[in-house]
């Protein structure tokens, strides 16, 4: 199993435009009798465009402004009726004629805020930044009164023991104010039981991570992505999951359905083929003891998922991602009773 390496890039949001209907224009006079947008030259129409576009789009409930070349009309995207009627009398008012202007009512355009963006509140499966690497957060808890959130451990700058790792959200340069500081983090031991002779080991690659005052995270909430099924690749967000509940086997069931949100591959979703599993961390001396592995045909993990929060068809926070293959078809979880044996009771749901 290759330790996942966290991307640097970050994928700048996307502007999406929702179609909307166009008005029916009536005739109120004998069409011979009408005057017709062709009636008027292409500059003057552009001119009254001008016009509308200047002062129009700074009236509240305007989505958008057009010169539509091939109609030689004025467009305006409104939002409300509201907004129609001012922009009816705004027409007026600049000398615009009725028979010129096109106003379409249709929804506001937004940017498309994804996986790697700022998301505020915090909640699991959005990308941190540490030092000079990337990964995925994997859940809010609440340990002892602290609010904090879960994430593996070897995204902190040394797995395994505490240095005060300080994170940030989505990146430094993006968002300055760091928004945790790495608390606890277990040593990898030697000699303990299950351990193979020379490596060091643990039940979870997880570590935890105290918010600074001033932030806010949603307890028991995960990214849900646009995707209306799993392993499309998509990272657009779109609201979050609402857990359930924690499971806490240690053993899953070998063909059982577990999914994953993180912030390389977004919603992914396999089947867990090995169960309590000892596993090595291909380059270095360590072991993972009694973890989860599930696979799929398809991609389901890449560089930058580490952490991500791993659950169930019913959205049972199970665990934590750390790991996979080279072909991103396998992943590796530590099972969320193993993160509690090493860092404690942790509230994951309100």
């Amino acid at each position: 199993m290759s330790r996942l390496n966290p991307l640097r890039l970050i994928v700048p949001a996307a502007l999406v435009v929702v179609a909307a209907c166009q008005d029916t224009i009536t005739p109120t006079a004998p069409v011979a009798a009408r005057v017709t947008p062709s009636a008027y030259a292409p500059q003057q129409v552009q001119r009254w465009f001008d016009l509308m576009a200047r002062e129009g789009l700074a009236l509240p409930g305007t989505v958008l402004a057009d010169y539509d070349e091939t109609t030689n009309r004025v467009v305006v995207g409104v939002e409300h009726a509201a907004a129609r009627a001012n922009m009816r009398a705004l027409a007026a008012r600049l000398g615009v004629p009725a028979e010129v202007l096109v106003i379409r009512q249709m929804e506001p355009i937004r940017l498309v805020q994804t996986l790697r963006d700022r998301v505020d509140p915090r909640i699991g499966g959005i990308q941190i930044h540490f030092g000079n690497f990337l990964c995925s957060m994997g859940f809010n808890a609440v340990d002892g009164g602290q609010a904090s959130f879960v994430t593996a451990s070897h995204c902190t700058d040394k797995q395994g023991g505490v240095e005060g790792t300080v994170y940030y959200q989505p990146l430094q340069s993006v968002d300055g104010v760091s928004i945790g500081t790495e608390v606890e983090d277990p040593p990898y031991l030697r000699n303990i039981a299950g351990c193979p002779h020379g490596k060091k080991c643990r039940h979870s690659d997880a570590s935890r991570a105290a918010y600074n005052t001033g932030i806010n995270s949603a307890l028991g909430q995960l990214a849900k992505t646009a995707a209306s099924s799993p392993n499309t690749g998509s990272i657009d967000l779109k609201g979050s999951i609402t857990l359930t509940g924690a499971d806490l086997r240690d053993h899953f069931s070998i063909g059982e359905t577990i999914n994953k949100v993180g912030r390389t591959t977004g919603w992914t979703q396999g089947t867990v083929t090995a169960t309590c599993a000892t596993v090595n961390v291909s380059g270095s001396n360590i072991t993972q003891i009694c973890q989860t592995i599930v696979e799929n045909s398809v991609q389901i993990v890449g560089a930058g998922d580490s952490g991500s929060p791993v659950y169930t068809s019913g959205n049972a926070l199970a665990g934590v991602l750390w790991g996979g293959n080279s072909s991103g078809t396998l992943l590796v979880f530590s099972p969320l009773k193993n993160v509690e044996d090493e860092l404690g009771p942790l509230q994951v749901t309100p």
